[in-house]
C-alpha cells in the first residue's frame, strides 16, 4: 500500500535539467573579459610591431622616400600591381598616382623584396640627379598634383622653400627654377618633379629610346653605379642580359650600333634619358 506524503509536492521539489541559459549579466561580464583580452593582445602586437620598425633601419622608410623610388621604378607603383588592397596602402591609385594626403611621412608598408630594392637603389643611385630646366608653368602643375610636397603637408620642409611657395607663382622672378638654391628648392622636390615629368609627359619618349653603345658608354662614365657589375644579380630575373656588352668590354667596338633592348632596364632608360636631355640643356 502506498502511503501519500503528508504535504503535496510542488514544482520546485522536482529535479530539472538545466536549459542552457545563463543570466544576461553573466554574458555581459564574459564579453567584457573577452574584449579586454582581445584589446590587450592587439595593443601588445602593435607595440611589438612599432618597436621592430623603430629598431630596424631596413623598415624605417617613409611613403615620401618611397615615392622618389617609385618614379624611377613605376612598375612597382600601386596602380600597376594586382594586389592593390594590401600593397602600399599609403598611396592613392584611384584618383591620382600620389601619396594619400596625411600619409606622406608615415612608415611605408611594402613587401620585403620591394624594401630591399629600395635600399639598393638608395645606396647606389638614389642621389643621382641630372639637372634639367624647370619651368614655372610645369612646376605649378606638378605641385598642384603631388600635394605631399606642399609645405603644409611636409613638416620638414626648409623655411626658404615654404617662403618661396607662399609667393609662387606670382612672384617667381626666374624662368628656370633649376637656378634656385637648394634651400629654396630642395633636391627631393627637384627629383620628385623630374620623376613626375618623366612619368606623365615623357613616358612614350623614354620607352621608345634606341640608345647606341656610344651613348650608354658616356652615361656610364658619368654614373658608373648603373653598371652591370652592380645590378646583374638584382635584375637577373627580369633582365639577365642587362648591359652585357659593357661587361664583355666589346661596347667600344660597337660604337654607333643600337644597344639591344634586352640589355636595358626601365630604370636605367629613365636615367639615361634625363642624362641625354640634361646634356642638351632640355
Amino acid at each position: 500500500m502506498v502511503i501519500p506524503p503528508k504535504d503535496p509536492l510542488h514544482e520546485k521539489d522536482f529535479i530539472h535539467e538545466p536549459d542552457g541559459k545563463y543570466p544576461f549579466w553573466l554574458w555581459l561580464f564574459l564579453s567584457a573579459i573577452a574584449a579586454s583580452l582581445l584589446w590587450g593582445s592587439l595593443s601588445w602586437f602593435q607595440g611589438i610591431e612599432t618597436k621592430v620598425v623603430k629598431d630596424s633601419p631596413f623598415l624605417q622608410v617613409s611613403n615620401r622616400q618611397m615615392s622618389l623610388f617609385l618614379w624611377q621604378f613605376p612598375e612597382y607603383m600601386r596602380i600597376n600591381r594586382p594586389d592593390k588592397s594590401v600593397y602600399l596602402p599609403g598611396f592613392d591609385y584611384q584618383n591620382k598616382v600620389a601619396i594619400i594626403p596625411g600619409f606622406a611621412d608615415e612608415t611605408v608598408k611594402a613587401p620585403p623584396e620591394i624594401l630591399f630594392l629600395y635600399h639598393t637603389w638608395q645606396r647606389l643611385i638614389g642621389k643621382t640627379y641630372f639637372p634639367r630646366p624647370i619651368s614655372v608653368k610645369e612646376f605649378e602643375e606638378f605641385i598642384n598634383y603631388a600635394e605631399e610636397w606642399k609645405p603644409r603637408n611636409w613638416p620638414a620642409a626648409p623655411k626658404e622653400y615654404a617662403d618661396f611657395l607662399n609667393e609662387f607663382p606670382t612672384v617667381a622672378n626666374v624662368e628656370n627654377l633649376q637656378n634656385l638654391n637648394v634651400k629654396q628648392l630642395p633636391l627631393e622636390v627637384r627629383m620628385a618633379f623630374q620623376g613626375w615629368k618623366n612619368f606623365f609627359k615623357e613616358g612614350d619618349a623614354i620607352l621608345g629610346m634606341t640608345p647606341t653603345h656610344e651613348q650608354v658608354a658616356r652615361f656610364l662614365e658619368a654614373s658608373p653605379k648603373y653598371g652591370r657589375n652592380y645590378w646583374r644579380n638584382i635584375v637577373s630575373d627580369t633582365k639577365p642580359k642587362y648591359l652585357e656588352s659593357f661587361f664583355n668590354h666589346d661596347a667600344a667596338a660597337k660604337g654607333s650600333d643600337v644597344i639591344p633592348k634586352d640589355q636595358l632596364s626601365d630604370f636605367m632608360k629613365v636615367a639615361l634619358y634625363n642624362y641625354i636631355q640634361s646634356q642638351r640643356g632640355k
